[in-house]
């Protein structure tokens, strides 16, 4: 097993963020944290899962090793997350080859590395679903485009949360907004928005 000794051992500040243990299915988990309001459990993809992502963009670091290893390093409040190559030696990734993502806690011992887990190869099967939605909202001092805008945000935040969901359950791949409009309604003081969500899954 690889061991990791940082070569410039640093205090650890208070205030940091707790890395969540998530089983991932029976028998295996993941060290996941929040990042935008989604959780992360890959810092080496984007937060769709699906493209190549710096861990950078995830407050991480380079950070040397006992050995000449490099990594990308993260602390939190009960670790310090590592992102590195296959062989567990460098911080340099590459898009065509999935990152080892280890954990370490904080009494130095190796919670996970995702070197050690082979993940079975899924063919995702694909479909498109189109959803037509009409909310009648309560203004409450705000225009009908600020309204619209709002209730776009929040149907956006809904599927984002999907994209990264665990579970048996269909995973959102990729979603669109076809169109939006306000319709002024005959109550005074209310609107409703009507708008076509294209999702593809």
């Amino acid at each position: 097993m690889t061991q990791w000794s940082e070569i410039n051992p640093r205090e650890r500040p208070g205030g940091l963020q707790v890395a969540m243990r998530r089983q991932t299915r029976p028998g295996e988990y993941r060290y996941t944290f929040v990042h935008d309001e989604l959780e992360i459990d890959d810092p080496a993809l984007d937060t769709t899962g699906r493209f190549f992502a710096s861990p950078r963009d995830y407050g991480f670091a380079i950070r040397g090793f006992d050995g000449g290893k490099t990594a990308w390093a993260r602390d939190f409040a009960n670790g310090t997350m590592l992102v590195v190559n296959a062989e567990a030696q460098s911080h340099v990734l590459s898009p065509k080859a999935r990152a080892r993502i280890v954990f370490i806690g904080e009494d130095g011992r190796i919670l996970q590395d995702t070197g050690g887990t082979s993940r079975p190869a899924h063919v995702p099967e694909l479909a498109t679903v189109r959803l037509t939605l009409t909310a009648t909202v309560d203004l409450n001092g705000l225009s009908q485009e600020a309204a619209r805008a709002q209730l776009i945000r929040l149907v956006d935040r809904a599927v984002l949360a999907a994209q990264t969901g665990q579970g048996d359950g269909v995973r959102v791949m990729d979603h669109a907004f076809d169109s939006a409009a306000v319709v002024s309604g005959e109550t005074p003081g209310s609107s409703e928005t009507n708008f076509s969500q294209l999702l593809d899954l």
